[in-house]
């Protein structure tokens, strides 16, 4: 009996003290494009912010993609940081991994690199950074894992995620130092494809997950990465249908809160296709697939079930800002059940 209860007793310990879900923000830095500005996200609704990017230079240094971005930057890490926000820089991003593979294998280069990464912590008190080391390769993961470990070590007591593709897993066989790694599903349906399916399913982000976990990753460290936007294509009458290319919208893509706004017409016919957990909407002339509330509490309870570390959204600046139809607070309320969500009264 003795021994009974005090394994209750450790299982309760263990629920009491388990690490709690992220949910992780990205902010990218075309933001700045679109009228989205630090001041309006709802940092009670995240734990970590992404900014997204910069990008390194052939000698180590650490560089913003658009120096224009920098006011909006400065701001970020001043608020996040009155709002205990974690805030983490993403290094790397697209065409850049010549860059960093030049660094990784240069002693010289990837201690520049590594002192670079810190100046930019300590200067804006962020949270970490995020390697995003893209088009990488099994030739790669010695590499990889090299740079993971020299950041940790340099930034000691900060976080440090690695950004990892399902197509790439070999490349993640290195990073059992990365504190998290943000599990990149990316987009399932294009004008390329013949017949219209979900661009984001339950079934894609099991996979995307499955394959990093198969390279060595530990569950209770992915965070699948979500996207806040949807795929229109002309001519589709619905999920299996054939469709003429993409509809309407900046080449047919949407935001989730321009999908709101669209659908407050009577032209679309809106549905939940449980199979894939993800929403389709049906007008006279396209098609729609996206994820809206249902979709994200479907994946959300995945995240909670699999004891995955938390969700990760892309990006802030797509959701809709109503809480009744926020995709955010959809996540959160499944996450983070404990966090008020309720819109704030104008002063």
């Amino acid at each position: 009996m003795k021994k009974i209860f005090l394994t209750a007793i450790a299982l309760l310990a263990a629920v009491s003290f388990a690490a709690p879900f992220k949910v992780v923000g990205y902010f990218p830095y075309w933001a700045q494009y679109s009228q989205f500005a630090p001041k309006d996200i709802r940092y009670d609704f995240v734990t970590h912010i992404h900014y997204a990017n910069l990008v390194p230079g052939e000698d180590g240094s650490i560089n913003y993609a658009d120096e224009n971005d920098a006011p909006n930057f400065e701001e970020l890490a001043k608020l996040s940081a009155e709002h205990n926000v974690a805030l983490l820089a993403v290094i790397g991003g697209f065409e850049a991994e010549a860059t960093l593979k030049g660094i990784a294998t240069d002693d010289s280069k990837l201690s520049a690199f590594c002192d670079a990464a810190s100046e930019w912590v300590e200067k804006y008190n962020l949270g970490g950074v995020e390697l995003d080391w893209q088009n990488a390769t099994s030739e790669d993961a010695a590499d990889i894992g090299k740079m993971v470990s020299a950041l940790k070590s340099k930034l000691s007591g900060k976080e440090v995620s690695v950004t990892a593709y399902a197509a790439t897993a070999d490349a993640y066989e290195s990073i059992g130092d990365a504190d998290y790694v943000t599990v990149s599903v990316g987009d399932q349906m294009d004008e390329s494809s013949s017949e219209v399916k979900p661009n984001l399913s339950k079934q894609a982000v099991e996979s995307a997950v499955q394959a990093v976990t198969g390279k060595g990753v530990s569950s209770d460290k992915v965070v699948p990465v979500v996207t806040l936007y949807g795929k229109t294509f002309a001519g589709a009458t619905g999920l299996g249908s054939s469709h003429q290319g993409i509809g309407s919208g900046n080449e047919g893509y949407l935001s989730y809160k321009e999908l709101m706004s669209k659908f407050e017409t009577p032209d679309y016919k809106v549905s939940f296709d449980e199979e894939s957990a993800s929403e389709v909407a049906v007008s006279s002339s396209e098609t729609v697939v996206f994820s809206g509330i249902p979709s994200m509490k479907v994946m959300s309870n995945m995240v909670k079930d699999n004891g995955w570390a938390g969700m990760a959204v892309y990006d802030l600046s797509q959701d809709h800002n109503e809480p009744i139809v926020s995709l955010m607070v959809t996540i959160g309320l499944v996450l983070r059940p404990d966090v008020n969500y309720a819109a704030k009264k104008k002063k």
